[in-house]
């Protein structure tokens, strides 16, 4: 499905990614989206595959996240289990009050309903605003890129960042994405989404200068200058090292 700039929020509308899921757990993803339809159960897809959608970075994953309503959780749970997947809490416990998450022994369905900290619910802008594609004879919506990364910019702790995610947003969405809105979504937490910027303009210069004027003085940093060294993108990106990757390539 084709689309440009700010006509989907500078997402790529990238649906290769479903060609790349082996068949027998794509039959499980589309039976649980169809019944989903079928039941009147709003939904949009997350995690990896919104992603990729938008980014065209794929990560090859046995999980399928779908955002739903809060009121819908219990109705989505049921339809799946109904499908023959079983909860994995007896197996690998999880927090329940945000997700819930089954398997089939292989694949996993997880449902969330809101922020993991709970500083937000989902709600119909998150499961719409961007819109549909249609992958493999089956259309669904997609996360906004807007929503992936309001969610992820609270993902920043000693296990896992999910900063560099929202970096490659901004690197690859950036122009079209709709600012505005993202800075009305995180109200009094924009000054998380100033201090991924202040980081992607150090990093990327070149694509920062390309983005809005206005979000600079809007998220409260400094608009970015023409870098002084002739240090790649690469290389900057280099310097922030990745000590994990390190240890493994060690060993």
């Amino acid at each position: 499905m084709a689309c440009t700039g700010t006509e989907r929020h500078g997402s790529k509308c990238w649906t290769g990614w479903a060609d790349r899921i082996p068949a027998e757990r794509w039959s499980i993803y589309r039976r649980v989206m169809e019944t989903a339809k079928s039941h009147n159960i709003p939904f949009a897809l997350g995690g990896a595959f919104a992603t990729a959608t938008h980014t065209e970075r794929w990560r090859d994953t046995n999980d399928m996240d779908l955002y739903t309503l809060p009121e819908h959780r219990e109705d989505m749970n049921q339809l799946i289990e109904g499908l023959g997947l079983k909860d994995i809490y007896d197996q690998f416990p999880y927090h329940r009050d945000w997700t819930y998450r089954a398997t089939d022994g292989s694949t996993i369905i997880e449902v969330i309903w809101t922020m993991r900290n709970h500083r937000a619910d989902v709600d119909l802008e998150w499961l719409t605003h961007w819109g549909e594609i249609e992958a493999r004879g089956i259309k669904f919506f997609v996360a906004p890129p807007e929503e992936m990364m309001r969610a992820k910019l609270f993902v920043l702790h000693r296990l896992r960042s999910d900063w560099p995610d929202v970096l490659h947003y901004i690197s690859v969405c950036g122009p079209g994405l709709d600012w505005q809105h993202l800075y009305d979504r995180l109200g009094p937490d924009f000054p998380l989404l100033g201090g991924a910027l202040c980081i992607f303009s150090w990093l990327s210069p070149q694509k920062a200068a390309a983005l809005p004027e206005w979000i600079w003085e809007k998220f409260g940093v400094r608009k970015p200058v023409p870098s002084s060294t002739d240090e790649s993108e690469e290389i900057r990106a280099r310097l922030l090292s990745d000590r994990q990757n390190e240890l493994a390539q060690a060993k």
